[in-house]
């Protein structure tokens, strides 16, 4: 598996544990709840149970107060009472309606209740038709005592069967939970290591991306600079072999003129020779002008530009600063590159009549400027030129691997009035034992 599937393999299954931890953590806040709501709903059950119990002892000793003291007043707190008995009756009824057991335990409490509300409405119509004695309210007393007897013991059946149902809940609840919260930890424990090795594998790509752009950007380098080295070499080649033997061919005809005079293929030979020999002189200088290793940057430049303006009709009005310090080999040759691919696709592309060239030095820079004044370039293919180079051809990509490989960067800028190259490189001088044997090498060429 390649480490590119390695990784969306991590990031997927990375992304599945999340989506693992979610849904656990929802079906623990579910759970939660749920729990919660049965938690209060046990407890409202309890607080019924509780009110009926008070509630019927409270009418219990109303009516007890009422046979004792005959105030007419107990009557209607009495009847209070027993409407809140009856009222708290049917919430435990409604409350509990989920529960069989503890609704056949109701309508058992039900019944004693009625009957006990009926015993005691007995006791209190003696007492108000002034019968009540001693000896007739004792057999209902003791009636009423048995009925809330009966009732206490189902009302303790009933609370305690709530409490373990409580207990019960709550147990399931913690077991649930704690067992949420393992897959939950798990989950996100292994999303998190995933996330690490994603991460690593993620780094280990960019790494190798890294190294393979700079093998990359080091052979476009090797196979710019074996390139100079063969232009060097087919200059020097034109100049020393083709040169030579042509001017010696053009001698060899001066001397049949000289013995055939007013011979006019003679006379025709000899021009096409010196077109031709001068045809030779360009292109090596084209391919490596000797200007650039004996004279400097600057010469070359103006060599070129006088040249190139002469070829294409381009008026170009040149701006540079002479200079005493040479600068370094690699800079110079780069520059002079840039040089000679602007002005070609400005010929190629731009359709303008006049140009700028500006080669100045910066503080710590030197800046090399070119300018037209044609059609400018289209937006997409400027973004592009900008992103990548993809649209600017070998040439112009070659020549930001070139800068970029000895610290330096191209600005590309076009509107309507035409396009602006500038192209920044950081300065090295050339050491002085260097610019000496230069010297020398010219004056022996020239001499």
């Amino acid at each position: 598996m390649s480490s590119s599937a390695k990784a969306n393999a991590a990031l997927a299954a990375a992304l599945t544990f999340l989506l693992l931890s979610g849904c656990a953590g929802y079906l623990a806040f579910s759970r939660l709840h749920t729990s919660e709501s049965w938690v209060r709903h046990t407890r409202d059950v309890q607080v019924v149970l509780a009110d009926f119990a008070m509630t019927t002892a409270r009418a219990g000793r109303l009516r007890a107060e009422y046979v004792d003291s005959g105030d007419s007043t107990l009557l209607q707190r009495y009847a209070q009472a027993v409407d809140r008995v009856r009222g708290t009756l049917a919430s435990t009824q409604r409350l509990t309606v989920d529960n069989p057991s503890e609704q056949a335990h109701w309508k058992e409490l039900r019944d004693l209740t009625e009957q006990r509300i009926e015993l005691m409405d007995a006791s209190l119509e003696l007492k108000r038709s002034g019968k009540s004695t001693l000896e007739l309210q004792a057999p209902i007393l003791r009636q009423i005592i048995a009925s809330s007897e009966s009732s206490d013991q189902i009302l303790r059946g009933m609370y305690e069967a709530e409490e373990q149902l409580l207990s019960q809940r709550q147990q399931r609840v913690q077991v649930s939970s704690a067992v949420t919260n393992s897959v939950l930890v798990t989950s996100l424990f292994l999303a998190l290591i995933l996330f690490v090795a994603h991460h690593r594998l993620l780094t280990d790509q960019v790494r190798e991306r890294g190294r393979a752009e700079a093998l990359q950007r080091a052979l476009s380098a090797r196979l710019l600079t074996l390139r100079d080295e063969e232009r060097r070499r087919f200059a020097r080649e034109l100049h020393d072999s083709v040169g030579q033997h042509l001017s010696a061919m053009k001698m060899a005809i001066a001397i049949l003129q000289n013995k055939l005079p007013g011979d006019q293929t003679l006379q025709d030979c000899i021009r096409m020779l010196d077109e031709s020999i001068t045809e030779t002189r360009t292109i090596s200088h084209l391919l490596h002008p000797p200007l650039l290793d004996e004279a400097g940057l600057s010469s070359a430049s103006r060599w070129f530009v006088e040249g190139f303006a002469k070829r294409s009709g381009i008026a170009v009005n040149l701006d540079i600063r002479e200079d005493t310090d040479r600068l370094s080999e690699s800079t110079e040759l780069v520059l002079f590159r840039m040089l000679q691919e602007s002005l070609t696709n400005v010929h190629r592309h731009s359709g303008a009549t006049r140009a700028d060239v500006s080669l100045r030095t910066s503080g710590n820079e030197v800046v090399l400027r070119i300018r037209d004044y044609g059609r400018g370039i289209p937006a997409a293919v400027l973004q592009s030129l900008r992103e990548d180079g993809s649209c600017g051809g070998v040439g112009l990509a070659g020549m930001k691997e070139r800068l970029r490989e000895i610290g330096g960067h191209v600005e590309i800028n076009s509107s309507a009035p035409g396009t602006e190259i500038v192209a920044k490189v950081p300065l090295r001088r050339r050491p002085k034992a260097q610019v000496r044997i230069s010297t020398h090498a010219a004056q022996e060429v020239n001499g």
